[in-house]
């Protein structure tokens, strides 16, 4: 069985799945009851209910180019999908050749089967959920595992396939192929070992590859074309082989790739090891660039008018769209390549001079283990009496400090650490004094500061020393802050009631009293920001409980 189901060994035993009391299911009561759900309704939605009523259409742009059509099931077509989905993957024993929709399973491992080949082909079948119709869902649950009645296979059928076909956008539909083309991977499996091939398969994109000599003209050929082109072609054996499993090769898209060329599978090159496409990489970098010279949004306006003609998101969220594209990139050479690979690495830095609030995994994949919390800027006659200290008692608490002197090394950039530290941390401690007020580097990290805490991006707690000319900041008058009394535990106190606040109390809980601070000379006291203020972003801090949305795989086939 497969790996997953030992996750959710809380739940009934497999024995019971798809099962009333420990049989079958015969007909639509049955699948009524085992859904939990009333009989009308789930009959009027399948049978009476309007297309837009079960169904949502839109479209994604494919790997290949062009545009793949999404049907999303919604509402009461959804529950009962997901049901189904849990259920089927807990009864699914996977092929050991396939790896498309299959827990610890990716194009990665589905590409490490062919690395340092000779030769690899590359299949890829014609609509391939479209061509697994009604007849062979309804068939599959009248037979072993599932075993139901014909009227109950009937209705679990009509729930998981639309217009004749597994929808793409359908929870159900991943897991139902692996299902129906496991006869499809026997057979290939054993023509791959009769002819010494190797063989793998994600979803309708089927390899072999081989280091003999020729390849074998049963599985593929090479036909001359008028003009003096070569075309490859599927033989006669490797055919029958598909067509007996009730699929058909795309002919357009067969291809053969010897060791002098770039062999790929499933977008990954293959020559000597998995590695990413090196237009993938160029792609990366040219979208950084994009950023750098022309800013976020008109980085974004130029790339979904070159790749989305027609179809780009709307002004609003164009630019988070954008960002999302290349942190969803980075985070496949991540995948791929390594989180140590130096090219990786160079790309998140280099996010990390542009966005001014990164992902956290692109903040630890720079920062590793110093990946900061907290950024502490400070003049230089401040350091000792006062950052230091407070750089001190945040190490005693637990929370990663930024101070220059600790983190940047003999021969790195200065001005580079700051800016990346700076972008990375949530929190900002600003030391203000007559010393920082005057000088201009200490002056330009404050005002960035308050700048992105107005966007939303920073918090900023301000430490005042004695009582320095404000001229400079007046982002800081409106503010409250701390005023210095030489206690550096207690601002690292309120640094981590900051960071991690404390869960709610409940009703019979007494309050604990606020930690009254000296009063300012010409200022108010010191009052503790709302951790919910326009800051804060639970999304990427250290402590944050908040659900994440799930990415639109995860809405469209139900993974969690």
């Amino acid at each position: 069985m497969p790996s997953d189901i030992g996750e959710q060994a809380t739940a009934e035993p497999v024995s019971s799945v798809l099962r009333l009391a420990g049989r079958p299911l015969q007909n639509a009561e049955d699948v009524a009851r085992y859904l939990g759900v009333e009989i009308g309704p789930m009959l009027h939605i399948l049978y009476k209910a309007p297309d837009n009523a079960r169904y949502r259409h839109f479209e994604i742009p494919k790997r290949s180019g062009g545009m793949r059509k999404i049907s999303a099931p919604h509402g009461l077509l959804r529950e009962m999908q997901d049901k189904l989905h849990l259920d089927l993957k807990r009864l699914h024993d996977a092929h050991p050749r396939a790896h498309g929709f299959i827990e610890k399973r990716s194009i990665a491992t589905n590409a490490k089967e062919h690395v340092g080949k000779r030769w690899v082909l590359n299949v890829d079948l014609v609509d391939f959920f479209p061509t697994i119709n009604f007849g062979r869902v309804r068939g599959l649950f009248m037979k072993p595992p599932f075993e139901m009645g014909a009227a109950a296979a009937t209705v679990c059928a009509q729930i998981v396939t639309y217009r004749n076909g597994l929808p793409q956008g359908a929870p159900t539909s991943p897991v139902l192929s692996n299902f129906i083309a496991a006869s499809l991977d026997r057979r290939l499996l054993r023509l791959a070992r009769q002819n010494r091939l190797a063989y793998s398969r994600y979803a309708d994109d089927i390899t072999f590859s081989t280091n003999l000599a020729q390849f074998p003209p049963s599985i593929a050929i090479r036909e001359q074309i008028t003009g003096g082109g070569v075309k490859i072609v599927a033989g006669d054996v490797l055919e029958q082989a598909i067509s007996a499993s009730g699929f058909a090769i795309n002919a357009k898209k067969m291809r053969i790739q010897g060791l002098g060329v770039q062999q790929s599978v499933t977008g990954l090159v293959v020559n000597t090891r998995i590695n990413v496409e090196r237009e993938r990489i160029r792609k990366i970098r040219a979208m950084l660039h994009a950023w750098g010279k022309f800013g976020l949004d008109a980085a974004a306006a130029e790339h979904f008018a070159k790749y989305r003609p027609g179809k780009e998101p709307s002004r609003r969220n164009r630019s988070p769209a954008f960002r999302n594209i290349v942190y969803g990139q980075l985070s496949f050479v991540r995948m791929i390549r390594g989180s140590d690979d130096p090219v990786f690495l160079k790309l998140c830095s280099k996010v990390l001079d542009l966005d001014p609030n990164p992902s956290k995994f692109i903040r630890q994949m720079v920062f590793g283990a110093d990946d900061f919390d907290i950024f502490i800027s400070h003049a230089r006659e401040d350091k000792a009496l006062i950052a230091r200290p407070i750089y001190e008692a945040c190490e005693r608490l637990g929370l990663k400090a930024f101070l220059d002197e600790e983190h940047i090394g003999w021969g790195e950039s200065f001005t580079k650490k700051i800016n990346t530290a700076l972008g990375a941390a949530r929190t900002v401690v600003v030391v203000i004094s007559s010393s920082s007020v005057s000088r201009e580097w200490p002056l330009a990290e404050i005002n960035t500061a308050l700048a992105l805490e107005i966007a939303g991006q920073k918090r900023v707690f301000p430490v005042m020393i004695g009582q320095p000319d404000l001229s400079k900041l007046p982002l800081i008058r409106s503010k409250n802050w701390h005023v210095w009394d030489g206690d550096a535990d207690r601002v690292a106190r309120r640094l981590k009631d900051l960071i991690s606040p404390p869960p709610p109390q409940s009703a019979q809980s007494a309050p604990i009293p606020a930690v009254q601070l000296p009063p300012r000379v010409d200022g108010p006291k010191f009052i503790e920001p709302s951790p919910r203020g326009p800051w804060n972003d639970a999304s990427h801090s250290s402590a944050s409980a908040v659900p994440q949305r799930p990415s639109w795989l995860a809405r469209l086939f139900g993974r969690r």
